[in-house]
């Protein structure tokens, strides 16, 4: 219990994230404010304008010092910066800087007032522990809200972080259920179909013809399965781009939308040369917008470019003729899911335009 309290404790005094803005406005009221009497002393005119001025110019000292220290420090520190420890000395470092300044302000300010302004000693310990213990609760005051919104951007970063590698997983885990059906397809299912249409052979012509025309035609379609279908279906849950690149793995794609929607392809020559995962990206995207633009729209014709967009950088465009949406109410739901997992693990970047009667267009980029 008692450890509890100390925890808590040492978590109100810090260690705090540093507002350079907040910290010197703060170090600027306080020595504004102490300096300020000493211009009644003087008469009115020309020196209690000289005065102020000087005055202005000797306040910012404090909060240029304290400021300046502390953004560097969150800048360039190479040690933790959630260590209370290493907080207390950043804090008692800062301090230090401005009592070593005070000696040059007390004499700027004896030049111009005949007042005594009293300065605390650096060499009086009591002293600079108040004045410490003051700049730490300064700056916990200052800070407190600004720690608990960082601690809240930074849980959220935290899940965004743990998100992405869950989405990552899953399309992972996606990509491995696809090859296995692929592989038991070719190598089961392929296998089977032969066979049985080599039984439906060996048995033509020991009965009636018209036995004879239905168990061909039944091995005609079986054959046709095996050799066409299977093989696109193959080619589409597991696509190998070392036979046709990119361009015939999409064509194979495009054949089962061939009688409902129109598919046109623009691919640029620098697509093929991608590797194999960005090939595999790049295919799975295509492959969720046109579904997206049948189910959503549906759409009739459909568009999809993959261009290079600059020396180190590729572009996906695909753009349907659909009825469009309104970005702001439309949920994509799972297919925009998919999309975002792929975009997430190119690395990449990616833009929808939309509107009611407009299409849908979705683009892409990322470096190659």
């Amino acid at each position: 219990m008692k450890f509890k309290y100390v925890k808590k404790l040492a978590s109100l005094i810090g260690p705090y994230p540093y507002n350079p803005t907040l910290i010197f406005l703060f170090f600027f009221a306080l020595y504004l404010s102490k300096f300020s009497p000493m211009v009644l002393d003087e008469p009115k005119g020309p020196l209690r304008w000289q005065l102020s001025s000087l005055i202005l110019v000797i306040a910012c000292i404090p909060g240029l010092t304290f400021s300046l220290s502390a953004y560097f420090l969150q800048r360039y520190r190479f040690w933790s910066k959630t260590n209370l420890f290493f907080y207390i000395l950043e804090i008692a470092s800062c301090q230090s800087l401005i009592f070593l300044m005070q000696p040059l302000m007390q004499a700027l300010l004896r030049l111009r007032s005949k007042s005594r302004i009293q300065f605390a000693a650096t060499a009086n310990l009591n002293i600079y522990l108040a004045s410490l213990a003051l700049a730490l609760i300064a700056v916990a005051l200052m800070h407190r809200a600004e720690r608990t919104i960082s601690n809240r951007l930074s849980d959220a970063d935290e899940l965004v972080i743990r998100l992405e590698a869950d989405r990552a997983e899953l399309v992972k885990s996606g990509e491995e259920l696809r090859r296995q059906t692929a592989q038991f397809l070719h190598d089961r299912v392929q296998s089977d179909l032969m066979v049985i249409g080599m039984n439906l052979k060996s048995v033509t012509g020991k009965s009636s013809p018209e036995v004879d025309e239905a168990l061909d035609k039944a091995s005609e379609l079986l054959e046709k399965i095996r050799t066409s279908d299977i093989k696109n279906l193959v080619q589409i849950l597991a696509p190998n781009f070392e036979v046709g690149g990119l361009s015939e793995a999409l064509n194979q794609l495009n054949s089962q939308y061939l009688k409902i929607m129109e598919v046109s392809f623009d691919i640029d020559a620098a697509a093929e040369e991608l590797e194999p995962k960005q090939l595999l990206g790049i295919f799975r995207i295509v492959e969720q917008a046109l579904l997206n633009s049948l189910i959503h729209g549906p759409a009739g014709k459909a568009t999809v470019v993959v261009k290079r967009s600059g020396s180190k950088e590729l572009s996906l465009m695909i753009e349907d003729n659909g009825p469009g949406v309104d970005l702001e109410t439309n949920n994509f739901g799972m297919g925009s899911a998919v999309i975002d997992s792929w975009v997430t693990i190119l690395q990449g970047r990616r833009e929808i335009h939309s509107s009611p009667g407009n299409g849908y267009k979705l683009e892409v980029n990322f470096s190659i």
